[in-house]
């Protein structure tokens, strides 16, 4: 059989050069990577983006009953064949637009964009929350102007602006470059954060262990798991946030908790495990969102095993480290994220004591 002749193309991604054309896809690693694939496929990773009408939770995303922005706003979201609209109305006139995607698994929540034209995209005011299998507000819309319908709709971001368009996230969200066409329409490579996010574009890897050349294949693959701790972080927070001079810009703001690594880097857990604790120590990258505090805690145990609190601490025996160690933290109704900046907390559980 002769071999696919591909074009190639290169684009920037993260400020390196890429060959669009290196990337072979999850379903190929799999023909390996059987379990691994498996793991991966369930996980909130995998779901990280999808069209909003074939989203495992699109069910929920067409209530009945109309909603209110105010101050006179109302919002009928509705099926229209295979696809899900959204019509807008201020009583007099009318918008109507289809929501095109669903950006977040929905472990705790989906939010919806759509293109407009060839410059714009619209992240939708309304977003889907698990905790109320319904939608409320978008995080942050709150705050902006909506006195006039097409504002109402929600938060306009450039197509493929270098810092701010909405294409960084694309990036984040989906595997591969996405491709932004000639008329700037954005089209993921590979919808959600599959294999070759983590370890790199994978046609050279396959070709040359389809070639039983396993030491070349080995080499040219990425695995975090050859990073030290540092880079581990560094390169989580390419989308989580990474840490920046050790600092945070605001540990006040309840919203900065969601960025794990810049947390995670104040900890004196990390700062004293001498470059062994990351967070591939306590997450598996190839599988769901561990939840049993259980399983945390035995990590927690493999540095401070035999560790009891003192009788006047008045935490003889906690639920969990983690539970109060790692508190959760609610910015906004129906959502939480957990403080990895690990240490001892009072009531207030945004900076531990001391800091």
């Amino acid at each position: 059989m002769p071999r696919a002749i591909f074009s190639l193309v290169l684009i920037v991604c993260n400020g390196e050069l890429i060959a669009q054309n290196s990337y072979v896809g999850a379903e190929a690693c799999g023909k390996c990577h059987v379990v691994r694939l498996a793991g991966q496929s369930a996980s909130a990773h995998a779901h990280a983006l999808s069209p909003a009408a074939r989203h495992p939770l699109a069910a929920g995303f067409a209530p009945e009953a109309e909603l209110v922005r105010p101050p006179r706003y109302h919002f009928q979201f509705r099926r229209d064949g295979k696809g899900l609209r959204v019509a807008v109305s201020d009583g007099g006139e009318k918008l109507d637009l289809p929501i095109e995607w669903a950006f977040g698994a929905g472990n705790q929540a989906v939010t919806f964009v759509s293109r407009l034209d060839a410059d714009w995209y619209l992240e939708h005011y309304f977003t889907y929350y698990s905790a109320i299998r319904g939608l409320a507000a978008t995080p942050g819309h709150q705050g902006y102007r909506s006195n006039t319908l097409d504002l109402a709709r929600g938060v306009r971001y450039k197509s493929d602006d270098p810092v701010s368009g909405i294409v960084k996230c694309f990036e984040c969200h989906s595997t591969g470059p996405p491709h932004v066409g000639a008329d700037r329409e954005i089209r993921p490579a590979e919808l959600g954060v599959r294999c070759e996010a983590c370890h790199g574009p994978g046609r050279l890897h396959v070709e040359a262990a389809s070639a039983g050349q396993l030491e070349q294949a080995r080499r040219v693959i990425q695995n975090p798991k050859r990073m030290t701790a540092s880079g581990i972080n560094r390169f989580c927070g390419t989308c989580h946030r990474a840490p920046q001079d050790g600092a945070l810009s605001n540990s006040n703001k309840a919203w900065n908790i969601r960025h794990a690594p810049i947390y995670f880097a104040q900890s004196s857990c990390f700062l004293k495990s001498k470059g062994a604790l990351s967070c591939l120590t306590c997450h598996d990258m190839h599988g769901s969102l561990e939840r049993r505090a259980a399983v945390y805690d035995q990590k927690c145990d493999a540095c401070h095993k035999g560790v009891k609190h003192s009788p006047g601490s008045g935490f003889l025996r906690p639920a969990s480290c983690v539970g109060c160690h790692m508190p959760r933290v609610s910015p906004q109704p129906n959502i939480e994220f957990t403080n990895h900046w690990i240490g001892v907390y009072g009531d207030e559980k945004l900076r531990p004591r001391g800091n």
